[in-house]
């Protein structure tokens, strides 16, 4: 009869963490690509102060066709700098105004497509009879910095109008309590 010979213990057994690294950096991967991005829209603006704001309305189950703009000072970087904006002062000049659409920054000069975009994307089965043209189910949010330009906000109501938007709100922080 033949003894067999007992496996010895061996006692430097590791554990490969080669593995679960890779599958907690695709995790990873996965949960920052599907997280929602919708905050991506709102860029950091400060809005105007108002006597009276009404609250948005988030029954209406409207988001998909909800559209947010955001005009806002351009970002100090390595070849931009503005002096009176970083100091404090309000900059009027109009080539330092960004406008933002689902996360894309765009100029007074080149938002007018882009909005026609969008306006094309959810139109509406009705023609204005006044207008002659098709209306569009978008509904557009102008989210303006205090400081910008006036004028920036008036010629997106304008480019709004023009493209066949017609349900357009500007924001506003609502008032603070006595």
């Amino acid at each position: 009869m033949s003894k067999r010979k007992v496996p010895g213990v061996q006692e430097d057994v590791q554990c490969n963490l080669i593995p679960m690294i890779d599958i907690m950096f695709l995790l990873l991967l996965f949960f920052m690509l599907s997280a929602d991005m919708g905050q991506r829209e709102f860029a950091e603006v400060v809005l105007p102060k108002a006597d009276q704001v009404k609250e948005a309305d988030k029954s209406k189950g409207q988001d998909e066709y909800l559209a947010i703009l955001n005009i806002f000072h351009r970002p100090e970087s390595a070849d931009f700098a503005c002096p009176l904006y970083a100091h404090g002062a309000t900059c009027r000049e109009p080539s330092h105004w960004l406008i933002s659409l689902r996360g894309k920054e765009y100029t007074r000069d080149t938002i007018r497509d882009q909005l026609k975009i969008e306006a094309d994307a959810a139109l509406e089965d009705t023609i204005d009879k006044d207008a002659g043209k098709q209306l569009s189910k978008r509904q557009v949010t102008i989210r303006a910095d205090r400081t910008a330009p006036y004028g920036d906000v008036q010629h997106l109501i304008e480019v709004c109008g023009d493209v066949g938007i017609y349900k357009i709100e500007v924001a506003a922080a609502a008032p603070t309590p006595p």
